[in-house]
């Protein structure tokens, strides 16, 4: 047996399929860019993003070997942010929320379900608190792309 040809004929396959994903994985991200950074401006760090009113409105493109990639709005006035995971070959969105706490030097993050809620009650009460910011970062996601959370 030949043991070049069998180690040349895995690398072979090894490339074939590393290049196979990789043109996979732009594809998905370049159709996240299209469906939800358009109109955004590209940052340094090659993140899409977009300013409004006490807003900040991102789309993240997904590092390789990473099926998930993230939008995220920012509300500065409040300091609540939320953060939607967007799959990447499908599946449905996923949701969490970012509470700053100043006065407790704190930070809060937050998986929440279909409704926002947790079953973590201290989470749900945080939550609970920050209720009227986070409808308005949902109306900012409606508006923007189109999307129900």
């Amino acid at each position: 047996m030949n043991y070049k040809k069998v180690i040349l004929g895995i690398i072979a396959v090894i490339v074939v399929s590393l290049g196979s994903y990789y043109g996979v994985h732009s594809y998905a991200n370049s159709k996240i860019k299209k469906s939800y950074a358009e109109g955004f401006e590209k940052n340094a760090l090659g993140d899409y993003c977009k300013n409004r009113t006490d807003m900040v409105l991102c789309v993240y493109e997904a590092p390789l070997f990473q099926s998930y990639t993230n939008l995220s709005v920012t509300n500065i006035k409040d300091k609540v942010d939320l953060i939607i995971w967007v799959p990447l070959y499908g599946g449905n969105l996923r949701s969490g929320i970012i509470v700053t706490d100043d006065a407790a030097e704190r930070s809060y993050e937050i998986e929440v379900d279909q409704n926002f809620k947790t079953d973590d009650k201290e989470y749900q009460e945080i939550l609970d608190q920050n209720q009227e910011a986070i409808d308005v970062l949902k109306s900012v996601v409606k508006e923007e792309w189109n999307t129900e959370l």
